[in-house]
């Protein structure tokens, strides 16, 4: 079985290698061989297979999606599970905020940091290179870095009022995720309290990795772009 939320772009794992062997097997060139990496060589290999399924254009992008994963896993040998592993019900949300976490870039970057690592996401994803797409531009435009800030202004708000005083759907936290995103993309053994900094974190970054395939299409992570809604 090979879980979706692990053949992510820049993840390193068995799961990948599993993908990597089936895209081999099916005729897609890996110049640099199964490394158990997604990197640019799988993701050049899965947009072909995308595009022997008839894809085209943003559907064939080379990021895993359940659709073709599962038909990859049918023609060559695999199941697939396309369910967020630490996914909770909305129910089971909470909205107590943080005591004693101090505002400001440094203590954020502590907390990405220990999130990439429990995610698998590259540390890259921190401060990005070369100026590029990176958590912290993120968490800057969304929070200004406090891990208690909360939107009661946008489209979201609305819903039940919660124990925090602001509406069900308001946007939360360092990355500013709703309770529906908290919770659908909820890693597993992180609490469930959505300011948390970890959780509200992970959350962020497997909406981005579902969404998106990778932070560098996601603008309002980009210091070089305009803000923009994510």
């Amino acid at each position: 079985m090979v879980f979706l939320s692990n053949v992510r772009f820049g993840k390193s794992n068995n799961d990948v290698k599993s993908v990597q062997s089936a895209l081999v097997a099916a005729g897609f060139s890996l110049p640099a061989g199964v490394t158990g990496i997604y990197d640019g060589q799988t993701r050049s290999a899965y947009a072909a297979w995308q595009r022997s399924l008839g894809l085209t254009d943003s559907d064939a992008d080379g990021f895993a999606g359940c659709s073709s994963l599962t038909k990859l896993g049918r023609k060559t040998g695999f199941g697939v599970d396309c369910r967020q592993p630490g996914a909770i019900p909305t129910s089971s949300v909470r909205f107590s905020k943080n005591s004693g976490i101090p505002h400001g870039e440094a203590t954020a970057r502590e907390f990405a940091e220990q999130v990439c690592t429990m995610t698998g996401a590259p540390s890259s994803w921190v401060t990005g290179v070369s100026n590029h797409a990176n958590l912290l531009t993120l968490m800057f435009r969304e929070s200004s870095f406090n891990s208690n800030a909360v939107n009661l202004h946008d489209v979201n708000a609305t819903g039940d009022v919660q124990s925090d005083g602001a509406h069900f759907n308001c946007s939360r936290g360092y990355a500013q995720v709703t309770a529906m995103t908290f919770a659908e993309d909820h890693e597993k053994g992180t609490s469930h309290l959505i300011y948390d900094p970890l959780a509200n974190i992970a959350a962020a970054i497997n909406y981005i990795w579902r969404r998106y395939g990778d932070i560098s299409r996601v603008q309002q992570a980009n210091p070089n772009l305009p803000p923009h809604p994510y």
